[in-house]
């Protein structure tokens, strides 16, 4: 048996999901469903669930405060965050790597998502909550969690000189170091609109323009980056790359 909360602030979205988990898999028991984050906090401290459905809209507390009211050792459980479509939420999600269900509920990607959690060892997407936590609240400092092989990496934003297509995957270049991330260029992308500095200058190239040093223009142009790296630009993107030069 696994025990489950939920933590949610309709009644009627808590017994839909409970009653898709029955279905999917009958080990998970909820013992407790809690209308808002203190309650929750309550109940977790006195189950110790293996498994948390948090949402992150409740009243008063919202889901990415949980771990304020835990010391770092009491938290061995997972958590699976719940939201409405909103994009700068689901932004904050993927920069930060933590698992999440979109509202309302299907069933295929809650599946998908059980199946993670019992891959996953340790606490999960508890490890990341304060990464996620800074990246709903602050405009500047913000982080990039990619899995890797024995953990994650730990990338600042600001840090980030240029992404590069390779194939499905994606090389990420930052001042510190390079690595090879198992995510497309199409999903940084969704990650970076609306950060400010990142602009894509090349179907395979997304940069960060604070790097950049000169912008060559004959038959074809090229970026040239603090680094030293000499980027290509295409022939559309560079009235849009000038202005976002301009202005930043």
């Amino acid at each position: 048996m696994y025990k489950a909360i939920i933590i949610e602030d309709e009644q009627k979205a808590a017994d839909m999901l409970e009653g898709m988990l029955k279905d999917i898999n009958p080990e998970i028991i909820i013992v407790e469903k809690c209308p808002d984050l203190p309650s929750g906090v309550r109940s977790i401290k006195k189950h110790r669930p293996y498994i948390v459905f948090l949402d992150i809209e409740l009243p008063i507390y919202s889901g990415i405060q949980l771990l304020d009211f835990f010391d770092a050792e009491d938290v061995d459980f997972k958590i699976i965050f719940t939201t409405a479509y909103n994009q700068y939420a689901l932004r904050a999600f993927e920069m930060s790597a933590v698992d999440y269900l979109l509202k309302p509920i299907q069933e295929p990607q809650l599946r998908a998502a059980i199946a993670k959690t019992f891959k996953v060892n340790g606490s999960g997407s508890v490890s990341q909550l304060p990464v996620l936590k800074q990246n709903f609240i602050e405009d500047a400092n913000k982080k990039m969690v990619l899995p890797v092989a024995n953990g994650y990496e730990i990338f600042n934003l600001k840090d980030i000189i240029y992404l590069k297509a390779e194939g499905s995957y994606t090389q990420i270049v930052s001042v510190n170091n390079s690595m090879l991330a198992s995510k497309n260029l199409k999903h940084f992308q969704f990650i970076l609109e609306g950060t400010g500095n990142f602009f894509r200058i090349h179907r395979s190239i997304i940069v960060n323009i604070h790097y950049s040093k000169k912008l060559l223009r004959d038959e074809t142009a090229f970026l040239i980056l603090e680094n030293g790296s000499k980027l290509p630009v295409a022939n559309d993107r560079v009235d849009g790359l000038l202005e976002l030069l301009r202005n930043s």
